[in-house]
């Protein structure tokens, strides 16, 4: 399965967080944290090469991290 993402915003907690383009779904690193007025290119760029950092964080912006990502699910960075 593959879900193609877009970096969607910094939330409260400096995590990068990108949304499924056409679902309701997010997922985002609470590894890898950035300020609020981070260019969107250096996210974009650093998660060019770190996809496997990102783990599911639910299904609205700002939410609790659910922790993971099933094996078989690829994230596809669209800028």
């Amino acid at each position: 399965m593959e879900y193609q993402i877009k970096f969607r915003g910094i939330d409260r907690w400096n995590r990068p967080v990108f949304k499924v383009i056409d679902k309701p779904m997010y997922f985002g690193s609470t590894d890898t944290l950035f300020n609020d007025e981070v260019e969107p290119d250096k996210v974009n760029n650093y998660f060019k090469d770190n996809l496997e950092e990102l783990e599911y964080f639910g299904n609205h912006f700002g939410c609790e991290p659910h922790g993971g990502r099933p094996e078989n699910l690829k994230l596809i960075l669209n800028n």
